[in-house]
């Protein structure tokens, strides 16, 4: 996969909207650089603007108009292209004696363009032709798509049916405009192509790989040229020449083809082309032998480049296709294509149409009428459209909306009366008079569409309304007609928008008509009854921007002299209603609006400021529960007070008078606990209209506080007698009855804590107290203060905790607000409040059970009560010695001294609960035990949680106490009590919003301490935050229980911690009250650092040494040990840096960075714990200052992980690599390329934890690589960097990009010629020996994996020799390289070293044990050793003792059971580099692939039990589960793993790379069982069958799963012979003799075994044995002579077992067909001398027939002397026998290979087949194609890697579920676990079962934020001036 293929790929799978737009950007710069390839990159990008995601579509748009707009503009008339298509081109070949042919074929060629561009325009339409009648009554239409997947009959006669009425009665409906816009074609069904559907079977491979071959070869000699044109000869050469000089593209669409170029190719001939073709030969060449030998391989040539390209419009054909497409019935599409357009009109509008040979004038005629004809179907598509979304708060529809962007870009480029044309059909559009339409009802979706058109040409044609004024008339006109249309409330919303931009036009140029706007705007406001009334918002946008305008505000003024009700006083409190809509786009909308209107710097505006919009904003204030709006609605009231502030309106005293009070006692009203929550007094709620609500007016359901001295009561229906309305005021709003049907706020005026949550209740109060407090800092008397403070100290008194929360809250916003104002907090306030405060801070036991704990005690009580009756009824104890409980408890109103509290409960589980024990009667005590031990445990749990939350109120209510007291009155006298409560709060507050208030508090106290000179203090408390900052031991590490580990990375520790579930939920409540004090005491320190920032060290010197005085252990050196204290103070300071550097001044940085090498020191430790601390230290000052982190990590970091001595360095370093990537994220992207090199190599490491974590690092890197080539250098990297960093980029594209890599050239003269394949091979390994990486050569069976093995092996060795002879380097030793390989093929390597690398000196380590002794000490003199798996098995320990430079696995798959002697054994071997040679790397299951990666990169894919669940469940699931969900995870997961392995494999097939390779033709034979087989296989069958199924339902009986292995090898034996099975042991072999001798046959008759007779049958077929064999007349001519001794064909015969090789051998050859010559390998065949057997057969073309077991002559061999391979049994595993088929089927066969199998029909043996299928299905999928060089799989692909699977293998790590598999079990023998199958779990709304498979199987909602970006006007409106 190239760069480009990933960028376009990103377009799609970018995980980030800023990955996406950089890929695009990118595609743009290639473009810039490359402008001839724009529309090969086009047609990349194209597909992806179909594509049913929208952030693909937007981001491929943005890609297309990049790359468009770095085309240069087309205008053939200009000198300088003519000069660049005809003369230059004629020029060049001017001393040429073709030149006047070739002036002719051009002259010919334009008279073709020009017939082509003639019907081309045939076709266009033009505004004339426009129809909205025809249309309208048409009746097409575009919805969301064409229903057809909807349909039930995909066929057959109704579905048919179906289709034929539509064609009909689209055609009943035909007119001659719409059928020239193409919907009649449009509507025709297609026709039903005929698929049809091969069964996937070994037959249809066959018959595939028969006819790929059976073609004949393209000729090497080019034909003869017939009339080639002299043009075209030139124009192939320039191709070719293009070609040579650039890579190959693949393109997917092409773009080139338009209409013009189809009806030019249609005149040319089939000669002309394909002489083309073969004129512009291509070649592979190779250099080897290091420049000194180049091998030339032909390849063919394609090259359809379209040859109107120099005479035509270039984007003709992209233009052609979006056009087409814009009435699509999918709306993706034509969304897709209209954005197409926009982008295509935006850059190149001006040469659309243009063609070479004509004036200027026919081009520019041409041009209009190709955009006329796009700007009908714009508007025809604003008419057809019916897609709407609806997940916003008003409809959008994209498909219009981008259509009129791009109506907006064709507007700039169409002449005027084109555009006034435009406007007219725009404003009909919008009017749809129905009798002159003919149609009965007006469609609002085409209105919708009229207006919009109309909305994108006001703002992008601007200009015209001045120079037509009429336009603009008309342009209000049509708004006022929509505003005042009240139906269709889209249409009124689009008409609002359509003014917003030109508002200030309007008002310059139509003052006259501005009341008339206005009116509308107020009229729609207050005839707006409609809670879903959508054109709110725009509406009041289009209000707040004309009120903006000083000449509105005149005319306003005007109007409201001469009427009252225009005054402004009267107008706004319109919008008053809206406050509370249920829209939350509306509510924002209001408050835009209102804020507008405080902007207008006119007081007589804005005498509406009065109370009541204070006491709405308020109420605002306390019901909002939108983030957003809550802070507009700040801002307004803010404002507000600012407004008042100024004068002109009264004093704040005089406007709140009447309503502090029920806003006083709304914002008191408790919040309680979930079902016992109390509602809001409602008839304190004030409505718009100025009544209050009554309780009919919403249902309420908690309890209600009426007044101080009354019982609260639970409402529970409405009180219709309750009516505490005021009367309503005479300000001329109606009385709207929206908040009757649909109240939002209902929720928080209930304090429903199921339906809102508690911090939503607290941000809404906080919201509220704080405008409260800002307000009583606004009044001016104290008198009226004095009356606020009064009852605010009865609430401060209150029996419930949130009045008295929140009226400390009121003071110390108050106090606040008079600071800032530089106004003196009142003596009244502190009267009212400082005893209060003082006294419960100097004793905070004196705070009193407060009433919202009421229901816990209850609860509690409740369960003491039901611990006696456990007493009473389990331990007969009587009901007199059970002690009484009060019934009231405390917090409740008549609750006394004696109430039921908690200590009551304590004492009743503590000394109550013994002495009860202890009474109860001795035969009782046992039965009672549990019960009451279960109840006790239940009272002591509510004990705990009572506790907490008791005191969690407590520590709420006394950290603003402490706040506001110290506001109020400065630093006290007593300090502790303030401290103590505000700390406590830092501590434990479980409120982000109200710990953030006390770390405000604290660091305000800790200022005011250093001021007031008590250092001390203020010292001890940044020492206790400071504490607190490190006090979570999931994020700092202790030193003491972490000082063991040593040569362990911490981070792999820690998340193996975090995998254990039971730890977690033993230490769940320990870490959560963790947390809470790490956030708290962070808040408190950042904000101090916010207010000193660059005196911070000056200042508070206390800081600064705690965070940079214990580092210095690090500088005394690795030998130093810490002590306990010095380690964990180590470790503090490390997390100190790591949590402030991001708030520190920068001015600060230097005295943190001169520490830095301090970190670096750490980072090197011995201690793990400390090199875990100090790299998440320096992750965080990379992201703080990354110009000096990054260029400290490149010096001193890097260097670290390259040294191969010292482990904690390597560990160390990536371990801080790790952080760092895993913090900074995108933003690393700058300086990625420093990291990928270094890291990669790293994943081979030697130790464990370096490899993992190197592994997950290089998985969330590795996809920001081609996204960092776009990236512009910071502005503060350093020039060292920069250089540094482009010789990274050099390596990293020589990595990602195949074509950059340099062939590697052979140091050592092999003695052989290599194929390119070959060379591609060498140059892959070569590759993977450069960075450190490990693969698997798995080519096809015959392609050369052993030479090419030996050519790296051999090459690496010498330039190994040459370095240590140069430098002397102990990394560069010679080492001799392992090859392990099966015993048949030990000689085979010798003898390939021998022939291709004689200079290399090989050892073959095998024989006895007694011959090996021998050798043990000359195996350091030889380059090579040769060993077999079973020596290494034995030889092990002394294997091992010895490093390898290269150890190579042949036939690697051996190692497939991971848990095998032999696997364990040969993972043991050390080597700098791993290989394994395979063409079968996946056998039976792709577990099998774990075992091989994890001898190669040990951790890639995870632990074994990860890899299972992810890989091998899915995966097998597919197979015995035939669901579509199966079915797709399992097709899902074989993808992601192909994707993962990927660029570590390499395999390529015969049939790709050997074009002289005859084909391989695999014919099943299938054999009749003989009537002794039938009986006996039956006989066997009935008997055993319920035996078997007893055993496979027993999973414990090992026995049982032996007899069923037995079962199935004797069905197996007997299918091949019944001599195999019928011996004097068998039960009925008495029987079978008596029948034998009966009819005087033999058991050993071939007969009875037909697979014998078929053999034979196929021998002869082949010509094999055709001679009798009895001496005949053998004295004829040569030519018989000939045929004798040699045969025509020469077959390797293949058995499973043994004994049927035997019986082959003797009972058919022997007996039957003497004549024929043999030679034998089997597992008794010594392995010394196989090789010589191999030699032997090859050698010697006389030896008719080689018989061979699979597993012995499967493997490894070249046994291209035969062209036949016949199967006499089969092996459950498919690989084993393609294997062995492909001993003949390699290099250097020249003949047609057959293959048959001989199958026993209706036996276990088809079953085996139907297995094979399955897997080789598997095999297939893993590595396929993919994998074939690196021009497809390089390390490219790595950008697909892993994405979340590394960190999954971290978290993983530790999970050890044992996972056992039978070796000889079949995959049908397995089931699925019920366990797993069974399990239902949750999904992320909480559903399961059918419920959560339904909201599953949803797509993702898009968010509104997308329809914000791609639709804002202004945005629009910069891109195209």
């Amino acid at each position: 996969m190239s760069r480009l293929d990933r960028l376009v790929t990103l377009i799609e799978t970018g995980s980030t909207p800023f990955i996406r737009n950089t890929a695009a950007d990118q595609l743009s710069d290639l473009a810039k650089q490359h402008p001839e390839d724009i529309i090969s990159l086009l047609s990349r990008v194209y597909p992806f603007l179909q594509n049913s995601k929208w952030e693909t579509r937007t981001t491929a748009a943005r890609a297309l108009g990049g790359i468009i707009s770095h085309a240069p503009q087309w205008d053939p008339n200009s000198e300088e292209k003519i000069e660049e298509i005809f003369d230059d081109k004629i020029k060049q070949e001017k001393g040429n004696e073709e030149y006047e042919k070739i002036k002719k074929e051009e002259d010919d060629e334009k008279c073709k363009l020009e017939g082509a561009m003639c019907k081309y325009e045939e076709d266009l339409v033009t505004l004339n032709d426009f129809s909205l009648a025809e249309v309208l009554q048409s009746g097409i239409v575009l919805l969301a798509s064409s229903g057809t997947e909807y349909n039930v009959f995909e066929s057959g006669s109704r579905g048919a049916q179906a289709t034929q009425d539509t064609a009909g009665s689209a055609k009943r409906r035909k007119t001659g405009f719409t059928t020239k816009l193409g919907f009649d074609n449009a509507k025709k069904p297609k026709p039903e192509i005929h698929t049809q559907v091969k069964q996937e079977d070994e037959k249809t491979k066959q018959d595939e790989n028969l006819v790929k071959h059976d073609v004949a070869p393209v000729p090497s000699e080019p034909e003869p040229h017939h009339h080639v044109s002299a043009r075209m000869r030139a124009l192939a050469k320039r191709r070719a020449k293009a070609a040579r000089s650039q890579s190959h593209r693949n393109t997917d669409v092409d773009l080139m083809k338009s209409s013009v170029s189809r009806e030019i190719s249609q005149e040319d001939t089939a000669t002309e082309v394909k002489t083309v073709a073969t004129t512009s030969s291509g070649y592979d060449v190779t250099s080897q032998a290091q420049g000194s030998k180049l091998v030339v391989e032909t390849t063919p040539l394609i090259d359809e480049q379209s040859r109107d390209c120099d005479y035509a419009w270039q984007f003709q054909g992209i233009y052609e296709l979006l056009v087409r497409d814009l009435f699509s019935e999918s709306w993706e599409v034509r969304h897709g294509c209209a954005m197409g357009l926009r982008e295509l009109i935006k850059y190149q509008a001006t040469g659309a149409g243009r063609a070479m040979g004509k004036t200027r004038e026919e081009n520019n005629y041409r041009n209009r009428r190709t955009l006329e004809d796009l700007c009908v179907r714009l508007i025809t598509l604003f008419t057809i459209d019916r897609f709407g979304d609806y997940v916003s708060d008003t409809v959008v529809a994209p498909v219009r909306e981008n259509a009129g962007q791009v109506l907006a870009a064709l507007l700039l480029h169409l002449p005027n009366e084109t555009v006034l044309q435009t406007f007219n059909i725009l404003v009909s559009l919008i009017r749809q008079d129905t009798k002159e339409l003919g149609i009965q009802v007006p469609c609002w979706e085409a209105k919708h569409g009229g207006i919009l058109g109309l909305k994108y040409f006001v703002s992008i044609r601007t200009d015209l309304l001045f120079t037509y004024p009429d336009l603009l008339d008309r342009t209000i006109e049509m708004v006022l007609y929509c505003l005042g249309n009240r139906g269709d409330d889209d249409v009124q919303s689009m008409a609002a928008a359509t003014l917003i931009p030109i508002t200030s036009e309007f008002v310059k140029m139509r003052s006259n008509v501005v009341f008339d706007v206005l009116n509308a705007i107020w009229n729609n406001l207050s005839d707006s009854k409609d809670d879903l009334s959508a054109s709110t918002g725009s509406v009041m946008d289009l209000l707040a921007k004309l009120c903006l305008h000083k000449e509105v505000l005149e005319k306003m003024k005007e109007y409201a002299q001469e009427n009252e009700q225009y005054k402004f006083k009267f107008l706004v409190p319109k919008l008053y209603p809206f406050l509370r809509h249920s829209i939350s786009n509306v509510r924002k909308s209001v408050l835009k609006t209102l804020l507008a209107f405080l902007q207008i710097d006119d007081n007589s505006v804005k005498d509406w400021i009065d109370g009541k919009i204070f006491r709405l904003m308020f109420q605002n204030l306390l019901m909002e529960q939108n983030a957003e709006v809550t802070d507009l609605s700040m801002e307004v009231y803010s404002r507000l007070l600012e407004e008042v502030g100024r004068g002109g309106h009264g004093s704040m005293d005089d406007l709140f008078r009447d309503h502090w009070l029920p806003l006083l006692e709304l914002l008191m009203t408790p919040i309680g606990v979930a079902r016992f929550n109390y509602s809001m007094d409602t008839s304190r709620i004030l409505r718009p209209s100025g009544s209050t609500l009554a309780n009919s007016d919403i249902r309420l359901t908690g309890f209600n506080v009426r007044h101080k001295h009354q019982h609260k009561r639970k409402i529970s229906s409405p009180d219709p007698g309750d009516n505490h309305q005021n009367k309503k005021q005479a300000n001329g709003i109606p009385d709207s009855e929206y908040d009757l049907r649909v109240n939002i706020d209902a929720p928080v005026i209930n304090g429903d804590l199921t339906l809102v949550s508690k911090e939503v209740l607290i941000r809404t109060r906080l919201a509220a107290a704080t405008a409260m407090g800002m307000t009583l800092a606004q009044f001016e008397n104290d008198a009226d203060l004095e009356k606020v403070c009064k009852q605010m100290a009865e609430y401060i008194e209150d029996p419930h905790s949130t009045p008295r929360l929140y009226t400390a809250i009121v003071v110390d916003e108050y106090c606040s607000a008079c600071s800032k104002s530089n106004k003196q907090v009142s003596e009244v306030a502190r009267e009212a409040f400082n005893s209060t405060f003082q006294k419960a801070l100097a004793d905070p036991d004196s705070l009193p059970t407060f009433r919202e704990f009421v229901p816990t005690l209850r609860g509690l009580r409740t369960q003491c009560l039901q611990l006696f009756g456990v007493f009473r009824e389990v331990g007969k104890v009587s009901s007199s010695k059970l002690p009484t409980m009060a019934v009231v408890v405390e917090g409740e109103r008549d609750a006394g001294p004696g109430a039921f509290g908690i200590s009551t409960a304590a004492k009743l589980s503590g000394d109550w609960y013994s002495k009860l024990y202890k009474s109860m009667p001795a035969v009782y005590r046992m039965a009672a035990l549990q019960p009451l031990e279960d109840t006790k445990h239940r009272i002591n749990m509510g004990i705990n949680e009572a506790k907490a939350s008791k005191s969690a109120r407590a520590i709420s209510i006394l950290a603003s106490y402490a706040s506001a007291f110290v506001k109020l009155n400065g630093l006290p006298k007593k300090l502790n009590p303030v401290i103590r409560s505000l700390m406590d709060s830092i501590k434990n507050e479980e409120s982000l919003q109200l710990q953030s208030r006390s770390a405000i508090s604290v660091a305000a106290l800790i200022v005011l301490l250093h001021e007031g000179g008590k250092v001390g203090a203020s010292d001890k408390m940044i020492k206790n935050l400071c504490a607190f900052l490190c006090v979570d031991t999931s994020e700092v590490p202790e030193f003491v229980p972490n000082k063991i580990y040593k040569d362990i990375v911490l981070s792999l520790k820690k998340e193996e911690s975090k995998a254990d579930p039971s730890d977690l939920a033993a230490a769940d409540s320990e870490i959560h009250l963790a947390k809470i004090k790490r956030r708290g005491s962070k808040l408190a320190l950042q904000t101090l650092l916010e207010q000193y920032t660059s005196d911070l060290f000056a200042k508070i010197p206390k800081i600064k040494s705690m965070m940079l005085d214990s580092l210095e252990i690090f500088a005394k050196g690795d030998s130093y040990e810490p002590t306990d204290k010095e380690g964990q103070a180590a470790i503090d300071s490390l997390e100190l840096i790591r949590s402030l550097v991001g708030k520190l001044d920068k001015s600060l940085y230097s005295e943190v960075f001169d520490r830095v090498h301090l970190v670096l020191n750490a980072l090197h430790s011995e201690y793990s714990v400390l090199r875990y601390s100090a790299s998440k230290c320096f992750g965080s000052m990379c992201a703080t200052a990354p110009s000096i982190g990054f260029q400290t990590l490149v010096k001193d970091v890097l260097p670290m992980l390259s040294n191969p001595l010292e482990v904690n360095q390597r560990q160390g370093a990536i371990e801080c690599i790790y952080h760092i990537a895993s913090l900074l994220g995108s933003d690393i992207l700058p300086y990625v390329v420093f990291l990928i090199v270094p890291v990669m190599g790293r994943m081979s490491d030697s130790d464990d934890n370096v490899r993992i974590l190197a592994t997950t690092t290089f998985a969330s890197i590795i996809k920001l690589v081609p996204l960092e080539a776009g990236i512009p250098d910071p502005p503060d990297m350093p020039k060292d960097l920069l250089v540094g960093r482009e010789k990274e980029r050099d390596f990293i594209q020589q990595m990602m990009d195949p074509t950059k890599i340099k062939p590697f050239e052979l140091r050592v003269g092999i003695e052989a010629t290599l194929r390119k394949y070959q060379q591609e091979g060498v140059n892959w390994l070569a590759f993977l020996n450069r960075y450190h990486l490990h693969g698997i050569l798995c080519d096809d069976m015959g392609l050369g994996k052993t030479l090419q093995t030996i050519c790296i092996v051999a090459s690496d060795h010498h330039l190994r020799m040459e370095k240590f002879v140069k430098t002397g380097a102990s990394d560069s030793r010679p080492l001799p390289s392992l090859i392990v390989c099966p015993p048949s093929l030990t000689g085979h390597w010798e003898q390939e070293f021998a022939h291709f690398a004689p200079f290399m000196k090989v050892l073959v380590y095998a024989g006895p044990p007694s011959v090996r002794a021998e050798l043990r000490p000359k195996m350091r003199e030889f380059d090579v050793i040769v060993t077999s798996y079973d020596v290494v098995r034995n030889d092990i320990e002394y294997v091992t003792q010895t490093d390898y430079n290269y150890c190579v696995l042949d036939e690697g798959h051996i190692i497939k059971n991971a848990h095998s002697r032999l696997t364990i054994a040969v993972k043991r071997i050390t080597a700098e580099h791993r290989l394994i040679l395979t063409g079968t790397p996946i056998q039976n299951n792709v577990l099998e692939l774990w075992s091989l990666f994890d001898f190669l990169m040990p951790g890639f894919l995870g632990t074994e039990k990860a890899f299972h669940d992810k890989f091998v469940k899915p995966i097998a699931s597919s197979r015995t589960n035939k669901g579509n969900k199966e079915q797709e995870a399992g097709a899902l997961a074989l993808e992601t793993l192909h994707k993962q392995v990927l660029p570590f494999m390499l395999r390529r097939l015969k049939e790709d790379v050997l074009s002289d390779l005859p084909p391989k033709i695999i014919q099943d034979y299938y054999c009749e069982l003989s009537s002794l087989q039938k009986q006996l296989y039956q006989d066997f069958v009935s008997k055993q069958k319920g035996a078997v199924k007893k055993d496979l339902s027993d999973d414990t009986d090992k026995k049982g799963k032996q007899h069923i292995f037995q079962a199935l090898q004797y069905m197996r034996k007997l299918c091949n012979s019944p001599a195999l099975v019928v011996t004097p042991k068998h039960p009925q072999y008495k029987e079978v003799k008596a029948y034998l001798h009966k009819y005087n046959m033999d058991i050993r008759d071939i007969h009875h075994a037909p697979k014998l007779m078929a053999l034979k049958n196929l021998l002869k077929e082949c010509g094999i044995g055709l001679s009798s064999g009895s001496g005949g007349d053998t004295a004829g001519s040569a030519e018989l002579l000939q045929e004798d001794v040699i045969s025509q064909h020469r077959a390797l015969i293949f058995c499973q077992m043994k004994d049927m090789l035997d019986i082959v051998e003797n009972d058919l050859l022997k007996k039957r067909m003497p004549s024929v010559t043999y030679m034998r390998m089997d597992g008794s065949t010594d392995p010394r001398y196989r090789q010589e057997i191999v030699r032997k057969f090859n050698n010697d073309p006389s030896i008719d027939v080689l018989l061979l077991t699979t597993k012995v002559g499967g493997l490894g061999l070249n046994l291209t002397g035969a062209d036949t391979v016949i199967f006499v049994e089969h092996d459950w595993n498919p690989m084993n026998d393609l294997q062995a088929m492909d001993r003949a089927h390699r290099i250097g066969q020249k003949k047609v290979v057959n293959v048959y199998r001989l199958i026993t029909k209706d036996t276990l043996e088809e079953k085996i087949m139907g297995l094979q299928k399955f897997k080789l299905n598997i095999a297939n999928t893993v590595v396929n194609q993919q994998n074939a060089g690196l021009s497809s799989m390089d390390a490219g692909q790595l950008l697909d890697l892993f994405d979340e699977d590394a960190k999954r293998t971290l978290k993983n790590g530790a999970e050890a579920e044992e996972q056992t598999e039978g070796e000889g079990e079949s995959e049908e023998g397995k089931k699925p676990s019920g366990a797993v199958a069974g399990k239902d779990v949750p999904n992320e709304v909480g559903l399961s079962g059918k419920a959560g498979n339904a909201v599953k199987d949803l797509g993702e909602l898009w968010d509104e934020s997308q329809y914000e970006e791609e639709y804002n006007l202004d945005s629009f409106i910069k891109t195209l001036k």
